[in-house]
């Protein structure tokens, strides 16, 4: 009796294991199959800033510096990959593995992660969403050019001397520099186009909390 009953609970064991093998197992296939259970759902303002952010490319001349532009803007407004973001991208008449393409994502491992953009990527950038909308004459868009392409030379200079470059670049430091790119090209636009100027720039700026943009207090 005792070796029936020994024999009766190794079964009953064998089988308990069994059943949560197989549990855990179709579990596992479960989360493999719908991926899109983890990801972000965006919100209306998150859509729309995705619209925005698109609105100042052409899709059918896009460029790696352009993409990467893009992924960036995406980032600092807290928008990550995910079948709605990829659904935003495609109604504003963007093809989302194009941009993956012209900017690939860094491996798991962070390795061939790109560094920072340069000051011609930036200055690049800067001329969508900032120059080009303000309509400028030759004169004022050559004196408007100078000075970012200064104003990132400059950045460029201070992100060398980081001693971690991880960690952004303190306000203090860079608001020398900004002082500087402005009263250039305030001396050369009117009341008017300055004061665009200057909502276009914060505009172009990621998100800061204790940012009220360049000429406000």
């Amino acid at each position: 009796m005792k070796t029936r009953f020994i024999k009766g609970t190794i079964k009953s064991l064998f089988t308990l294991l069994t059943f949560l093998i197989l549990v855990h197992w179709n579990v596992s296939c479960q989360n493999n199959q719908n991926p899109r259970q983890k990801t972000q759902n965006l919100t209306p303002e998150q859509t729309a800033t995705i619209k925005n952010i698109l609105s100042k490319y052409n899709a059918s001349t896009l460029s790696a510096a352009d993409a990467r532009a893009i992924h960036e803007k995406f980032r600092a407004s807290g928008i990550h990959a995910g079948p709605e973001t990829r659904d935003a991208i495609i109604s504003a008449g963007f093809d989302p593995d194009k941009l993956k393409a012209l900017d690939p994502p860094p491996d798991k491992n962070d390795q061939g992660r790109p560094g920072p953009p340069s000051a011609e990527e930036r200055l690049k950038t800067a001329e969508t969403d900032i120059i080009k909308p303000l309509n400028l004459n030759a004169s004022q868009n050559e004196t408007v050019i100078n000075a970012f392409k200064e104003f990132y030379t400059g950045m460029e200079n201070l992100m060398k001397t980081q001693e971690n470059p991880g960690v952004p670049i303190e306000k203090s430091k860079i608001e020398p520099l900004e002082t500087k790119r402005d009263e250039k090209i305030k001396q050369m636009l009117s009341a008017d186009q300055f004061k665009k100027y200057q909502e276009l720039e914060r505009a172009s700026r990621p998100h800061r909390p204790d940012d009220n943009g360049p000429g406000q207090k």
